[in-house]
C-alpha cells in the first residue's frame, strides 16, 4: 500500500488499511518507546496511546507531509507525556556555559547505531532525553525547548554534555578491549 492509500483508508475506517498502518511502523515505534521510557510494559502503552492519537487524528493529516515522520512525532510526545506523568521529566537549569569537547570527531563516525545507542543507554536520564530527541530523533533544539518547556541554552548544554558522556564512555570501553 503507499501512504496515500494507507491514509484514505484509514480516514474511511477500512479495517485493512488501520492494520497494514499498525503492521507497517509498529516494531519501528516500539524502538522509539522503549528508547524513551525504557519500561518494556509503559513502551507498549505509549505504542497503544500512540495508534489511538493517530487514528483519532488521521482525518487531519497533511497528505503532503510524511506518515512515518507524523507518527514518530506522534510517538515521541504520547513518551514524554508519558514520562511527565510519572514526573520524570524534569531538568535542573545548569550553568548555559558549554562544556569544551574533547576533539574527536572520528568517533561518531566511528560508531555504528547499535553502538550509539548502547552507550546511549548509560546516559543520565535528562542527557539521555535530550541526545535522543536531537542526534537519534533529528528534532533542532528549538523543537526540544518547546517539547520540554526548557530554554534551547539548556538543550544546547546538556546535549554537548551527552555527547562528551558517550565520547567518555566510548573511550574507557576501547581501552578496554584493546588492554
Amino acid at each position: 500500500m503507499t501512504q496515500n492509500e494507507i491514509i484514505q483508508g484509514c480516514k474511511k475506517g477500512d479495517e485493512g488499511a488501520y492494520r497494514y498502518l499498525v503492521d507497517t511502523y509498529a516494531d519501528q515505534l516500539m524502538g522509539i518507546c522503549v528508547r524513551y521510557l525504557r519500561d518494556y510494559q509503559k513502551a507498549e502503552d505509549a505504542l497503544q496511546e500512540t495508534y489511538i492519537q493517530v487514528f483519532r487524528s488521521i482525518s487531519s493529516f497533511d497528505e503532503k507531509g510524511s506518515l512515518p515522520a507524523w507518527i514518530c512525532k506522534i510517538a515521541v510526545n504520547c513518551c514524554l507525556k508519558e514520562l511527565r506523568k510519572a514526573k520524570r521529566l524534569s531538568f535542573s537549569e545548569e550553568e548555559s556555559v558549554f562544556d569544551q569537547l574533547v576533539e574527536m570527531p572520528d568517533v561518531f563516525e566511528k560508531l555504528k547505531s547499535e553502538d550509539i545507542l548502547a552507550l546511549m543507554d548509560k546516559l543520565p536520564h535528562h542527557y539521555r532525553i535530550i541526545f535522543n530527541l536531537h542526534i537519534v530523533e533529528g528534532y533542532s533544539h528549538r523543537e526540544i525547548s518547546d517539547m520540554l518547556g526548557i530554554q534551547e541554552s539548556l538543550s544546547r548544554t546538556k546535549l554537548t554534555r551527552a555527547r562528551k558522556m558517550v565520547q567518555e564512555y566510548y573511550l574507557v570501553n576501547n581501552k578496554k578491549s584493546i588492554v
